[in-house]
């Protein structure tokens, strides 16, 4: 049996001792950003190996299976932007891959010749339909430990850590204090 320490043990322990030498260090703050890029890291990967064989990446999958939860399977580009958490600049080369794909329609709309409509093919929708139940199985087993009522009181609190950061200013750290 392993008994050396962990990452996250050793992660833990590099903080405390930093806190010794400065002692107003927020450690557990500054664990809870580690903890979460590193997860967040992880997680990302592992559904990008997941996902790697059936041609796509996590981004382009993520914004068909957006356009698939749409109720007439249709989004304007920037539209998804904001529900897929992509860059105008990444969704025009997502568009571009889903559409030679045949995994969607490109239109310009009949109220703004300006602005295109992205439309989920019958291709699309099955591959979504086909996909996603497979990327459950990870999940769920990642999850099988942590109760429904424990993963709807984290993702609460991970809104709300959500919502102070999209609100947070940061200062310009290049400034000397006052």
């Amino acid at each position: 049996m392993n008994n050396s320490p962990s990452q996250f043990e050793l992660m833990e322990a590099n903080l405390q001792n930093l806190k010794q030498r400065m002692p107003d260090l927020p450690v557990s703050g500054i664990l809870l950003c580690r903890l979460l890029l590193h997860i967040g890291r992880e997680m990302a990967a592992k559904f990008e190996q997941q996902i790697k064989p059936f041609g796509l990446n996590e981004a382009e999958f993520r914004v068909l299976s957006t356009l698939f939860s749409q109720p007439d399977g249709t989004a304007h580009p920037s539209d998804l932007c904001v529900r897929a958490s992509q860059s105008p600049a990444n969704m025009s080369r997502i568009s571009d891959e889903l559409f030679d794909r045949g995994l969607i329609t490109r239109v310009s709309s009949v109220h703004d010749r300006r602005r295109m409509v992205l439309r989920i093919t019958g291709e699309g929708e099955e591959f979504v339909r086909t996909l996603l139940p497979k990327l459950h199985v990870p999940l769920r087993k990642l999850l099988r430990d942590f109760p429904e009522a424990d993963q709807r009181q984290l993702v609460a609190q991970l809104k709300r850590l959500g919502a102070e950061l999209d609100h947070m200013n940061v200062p310009d750290l290049t400034e000397p204090a006052l």
